[in-house]
């Protein structure tokens, strides 16, 4: 666990995101870093990832890889890890989206090497 924790520290401060978490298809945490909550956030999140992948197969457009949410205080940007796992960062700055959704796919991709998230 301590592997995933550093390199999901390491995405933070590359991408200068304010925090993250990952979870597994169910809603349970698998690991967070600066999220009060992160337990009650994964299960929310789950509901809305389960929600947004039944959408797109509903709609017959694909499977759910990434996804964005604008706030009025930044962004959320969720990618798929592997298998059911997903990762979701928060940040205060929109003006570095490209950038965070980018880092997210490699860090994904370096994340689903990870035996406890394959």
């Amino acid at each position: 666990m301590t592997e995933i924790t550093t390199t999901l520290n390491d995405f933070l401060v590359d991408t200068k995101s304010t925090a993250a978490l990952i979870l597994n298809g169910k809603g349970k945490l698998i690991t967070s870093l600066n999220i009060e909550y992160g337990d009650s956030i994964a299960s929310m999140s789950a509901a809305i990832l389960s929600m947004s992948e039944k959408f797109l197969a509903d709609l017959e457009k694909g499977v759910l890889k990434q996804l964005y949410l604008k706030t009025s205080d930044g962004v959320v940007v969720g990618n798929k890890i592997s298998g059911s796992n997903f990762i979701i960062a928060f940040s205060k700055e929109g003006s570095n989206l490209a950038l965070l959704m980018r880092s997210l796919e490699e860090v994904s991709a370096e994340l689903s090497k990870n035996s406890l998230l394959k």
